[in-house]
């Protein structure tokens, strides 16, 4: 609170006292409390001059300050869902009808959420001419879902001739992109797709409030952020279009549908700072969620002669591994399969990386394996940065560059960029002839809150 009213930033070691920590207490405990709000990007650590300053996001400060102020309106927070008597006499059943528990919420997120990424892996199967690719589905995503999936580049559409000669039609394949999107934990890949989901959706009207509010709110439900109430008890989804190339599912009558509805465990993962567990996200009130999804806890063990001990059921964790393992038995419960080099390097090929592979492995790995120090044996991670060498092929990057004269400047930047997960390359010069001068690449996405960043460092460090 005292960073939200101040106009400067504070001096870490005058918030060290606030939080009852002493000022020359070690900077690494001080930094893991303030950890899970710098994960967030919403506070920043800022060296200035020798001494460590805590810099609040300027958006996060504005926007906190209009809602604990009510920005000159009323119900700033929102308002509780209460039937009026009129609906009760209407709708007799929604009296009989009661909310959605936690488990029944985070059920629902997962499902929706894996639904859609089952429908990318399931692309690679039809790629290779197996019949049980993506159009071959039967639980695809919304229309949207897939609207929003092609314009992010994360699948791109193909058009397929028909065997018996007739007009061509059109098919959705995963990208190399999306190959990479399939490894990233839970929380990233929520947030990436947020981050298209605003991009994209610049059509809405501000004249019209309620409308835009009910548009967005189907958005988001058809991707498992937020579940609505119907009038049967679960939503159900209407026949899809077989006109349609694409095969999306047409949305529920509106009059079927409640004014009510809830966040699910996916949209309480971002607020939670964590890997993107949803029993993680829920808190106590989840306690025990977590052996309900394979994905919520390590099932990984990996062995130094590359074999691959996988002890899950889940049908979209054995379709992710099966991208870069050499699966060689299935049991109900236990997926036996070896890192070998042929399939490592078509996973590669997709545009799948060693440091990603790796990552997954780590993210993934066995509670017995949490206790080897390294967590991954050695052989094996060389191994992999060896087989992505092999490869020798130039990475394309859409971005934008920053070159910047001041050197406190140029790492302020990178660190924000890091704190962003934006940067892609930063090198700094310091050539007699130029002076300083440090370049700072960031992903296209960070190039605006980037560029406030390092306007309002500007003006804090003129007014020093």
């Amino acid at each position: 609170m005292s960073l939200l009213w101040s106009s400067t930033n504070l001096r870490a070691k005058d918030l060290k006292v606030l939080i009852k920590q002493s000022a020359h207490a070690d900077n690494a405990e001080f930094e893991h409390r303030l950890s899970p709000l710098v994960s967030l990007g919403i506070l920043s650590l800022v060296p200035h001059r020798g001494v460590q300053y805590v810099h609040m996001h300027p958006g996060f400060r504005y926007s906190l300050r209009m809602a604990l102020a009510n920005g000159g309106k009323s119900n700033a927070f929102g308002v509780s869902y209460v039937p009026s008597e009129e609906e009760r006499l209407d709708d007799p059943q929604q009296q009989q009808s009661p909310p959605p528990t936690v488990e029944e919420l985070v059920e629902y997120g997962n499902s929706t959420w894996e639904a859609m990424l089952k429908y990318m892996v399931s692309s690679r199967l039809d790629a290779f001419g197996t019949g049980a690719g993506a159009g071959a589905g039967e639980d695809r995503p919304e229309r949207e879902v897939l609207d929003l999936l092609v314009e992010s580049g994360l699948m791109a559409e193909t058009r397929t001739n028909s065997r018996s000669g007739g007009r061509s039609s059109s098919a959705l394949q995963i990208s190399s992109k999306g190959f990479q999107f399939l490894l990233e934990d839970r929380a990233a890949q929520i947030w990436q797709v947020l981050m298209f989901f605003v991009a994209e959706k610049t059509g809405y009207s501000a004249r019209a409030l309620s409308p835009a509010q009910s548009a967005i709110l189907d958005d988001l439900e058809a991707y498992g952020l937020i579940y609505r109430r119907y009038n049967n008890h679960s939503p159900q989804k209407d026949a899809r279009d077989d006109d349609d190339d694409r095969g999306g599912g047409k949305r529920q009558n509106q009059q079927q549908r409640h004014d009510e509805f809830f966040p699910t465990g996916l949209a309480t993962t971002l607020c939670s700072g964590g890997g993107g567990s949803a029993a993680s996200a829920v808190g106590a009130a989840g306690e025990g969620l977590g052996s309900q999804q394979d994905g919520d806890k390590g099932f990984l063990i990996l062995e130094t002669n590359y074999k691959v001990y996988a002890y899950t059921s889940n049908e979209l964790q054995i379709a992710i591994l099966n991208l870069f393992v050499d699966i060689r038995v299935r049991y109900p419960n236990l997926i036996v399969g070896k890192l070998e080099r042929d399939t490592v390097k078509r996973a590669m090929e997709e545009g799948i990386t060693a440091s990603q592979i790796i990552s997954y492995l780590s993210t993934h790995a066995h509670p017995q394996m949490q206790k080897n120090n390294p967590l991954l044996p050695i052989t094996v991670v060389d191994q992999l940065h060896l087989w992505d060498k092999e490869r020798n092929r130039l990475d394309t990057n859409e971005g934008v560059l920053f070159k910047l004269r001041q050197k406190h400047l140029y790492e302020d930047a990178v660190s924000h960029a890091k704190t962003l997960g934006s940067l892609i390359y930063h090198a700094e010069s310091n050539r007699p002839s130029q002076g300083f001068v440090g370049n700072v690449f960031v992903a296209t996405f960070a190039a605006g809150p980037m560029r406030d960043y390092l306007n309002t460092r500007r003006a804090e460090h003129e007014a020093y």
